[in-house]
């Protein structure tokens, strides 16, 4: 059970990540650059975040790393395809 939730917890933090990068993307092209400065400023915590865990808690899971993946790539395209700008 506790694997599952990692996973999930892995899979939810790639997406925000994602999310968040893919807005980031459409508030510089139109322009928005405050808006992006501070998505910026919220990546950066994830990623170090992520960079932490990796370096010392995931021990060779890879199942886990396939979560985090999967919830980049989903997070990506729900706001590329289902969030309307």
């Amino acid at each position: 059970m506790h694997f599952i939730l990692q996973a999930l917890g892995y899979f939810a933090v790639g997406f925000v990540e994602m999310f968040l990068a893919t807005q980031r993307t459409y508030w510089i092209s139109k322009g928005q650059s405050k808006k992006a400065a501070l998505l910026v400023f919220f990546e950066n915590f994830i990623a170090i975040f992520i960079i932490y865990e990796i370096a010392n808690n995931l021990h060779g899971n890879f199942p886990i790393l396939v979560a985090y993946a999967a919830g980049n790539a989903i997070g990506t395209y729900i706001n590329l395809e289902k969030v309307p700008f």
